[in-house]
């Protein structure tokens, strides 16, 4: 274990200090975004180094990517330790603080360019790590391997399409495309044997763009995000039933379906879709920093649980709808709120309202 932990300690350093000393305009650092405790409060912190010095095709840039991050967050299992089905008995489940570090290492190859020179259509290759402490030491682990904490990796491998690009008036327009496969393999170890596909579509489609010199007035524009994701083996680890996966991993179906237990219907299959009418402006102060109004509807189908005893086969719908404000800054970060309804019972976990309301750190999707 100390072993373990000395490697990830010391992968997640390079992460950090590497960029410190780099000064060729080959390498971006970028900050991917803070981790959170109780979703809200700051704990941790993702970053980026990209290298840009290749170029081993001449229609698309080649990149190699090391993604280095950690935090103290807190971790929910609203599934039975013993039988594995779906938790009934109260709003905590179980609940339990998980010190995480994670990191990634990947090649992407672009194969066309779109007009401002950035790839187009790319394929990517990943190593990715991870390092799990889960402060659950009592309870018992026959359903799920990771249960007393993971160091496990993987493999990934995948395309994607991406024509995004944001206006001077902070209105996205595009769509982004992406399908993966990903194989954790149970000979690196036995807590983590699992395989999963993935694919995700985004669309932004202006409606609205009021002209103005500076900073933005008033837009609007519609946004939609489709995805869908399966999994199996003999060992998949908690985060994999309750994330969607890819190039960058999305919540659970609980979390993309808003109002409706997070870490919730950690299914073997499950497909979600996010409509959204963002309306946006006028700037506060910096052209970057503007108020975001925006109504939603969410809808997601679930199927099997994978160890479960009693819903090894149970699937269904989940829908809600509502609306929200926040603060949005230079497009990586959202502060606010939304509030809701949902559209269908949440009949396998403990009874919850249908009107939901919730503070939020960074956009949906």
């Amino acid at each position: 274990m100390m072993t373990e932990r000395f490697i990830a300690t010391v992968l997640i350093a390079i992460g950090i200090l590497v960029p410190l000393y780099a000064e060729d305009g080959d390498f971006v650092l970028a900050f991917e975004g803070p981790r959170r405790y109780n979703n809200y409060i700051p704990s941790g912190a993702d970053l980026s180094l990209t290298y840009n010095g290749l170029s081993l095709y001449p229609s698309g840039d080649t990149k190699l990517r090391l993604l280095a991050g950690g935090g103290y967050e807190n971790g929910i299992l609203l599934r039975d330790t013993i039988t594995g089905d779906p938790w009934k008995a109260d709003a905590d489940g179980l609940a339990f603080d998980t010190p995480n570090f994670q990191w990634d290492l990947a090649f992407i190859q672009g194969l066309s360019r779109r007009a401002d020179g950035d790839n187009l259509v790319s394929v990517f290759a990943e190593y990715r790590g991870r390092f799990d402490i889960h402060s659950n030491e009592g309870e018992q682990d026959a359903v799920f391997a990771d249960m007393h904490g993971l160091f496990g990796t993987s493999v990934m491998g995948g395309a994607s399409y991406d024509s995004r690009e944001r206006s001077a008036h902070n209105a996205i327009s595009g769509v982004y495309a992406e399908a993966s496969a990903e194989w954790g393999p149970g000979f690196a170890n036995a807590r983590t044997d699992f395989w999963r596909v993935s694919g995700q579509l985004r669309g932004f489609l202006p409606v609205l763009d009021i002209p103005s010199d500076g900073g933005n007035l008033f837009n609007a524009y519609l946004a939609g995000f489709a995805g869908v994701d399966a999994s199996g083996g003999t060992a998949v680890p908690m985060y994999v039933n309750e994330s969607f996966g890819g190039s960058e991993l999305r919540g659970s179906l609980g979390d993309c379906v808003r109002g409706y237990p997070a870490k919730s219907y950690d299914s073997s299959f499950k497909s979600v879709a996010n409509v959204e009418l963002r309306l946006l402006g006028p700037a506060l102060g910096a052209d970057s920093i503007v108020p975001v109004l925006y109504g939603f509807f969410d809808a997601g189908w679930y199927s099997g649980f994978a160890g479960s005893t009693n819903y090894a086969s149970a699937s269904g719908l989940l829908a809600s709808v509502g609306g929200g404000a926040a603060i949005d800054v230079a497009g990586a970060v959202q502060l606010g709120a939304y509030a809701g309804m949902t559209l269908v019972d949440a009949s396998l976990y403990y009874p919850k309202e249908a009107v939901f309301w919730s503070v939020m750190l960074f956009s949906h999707f």
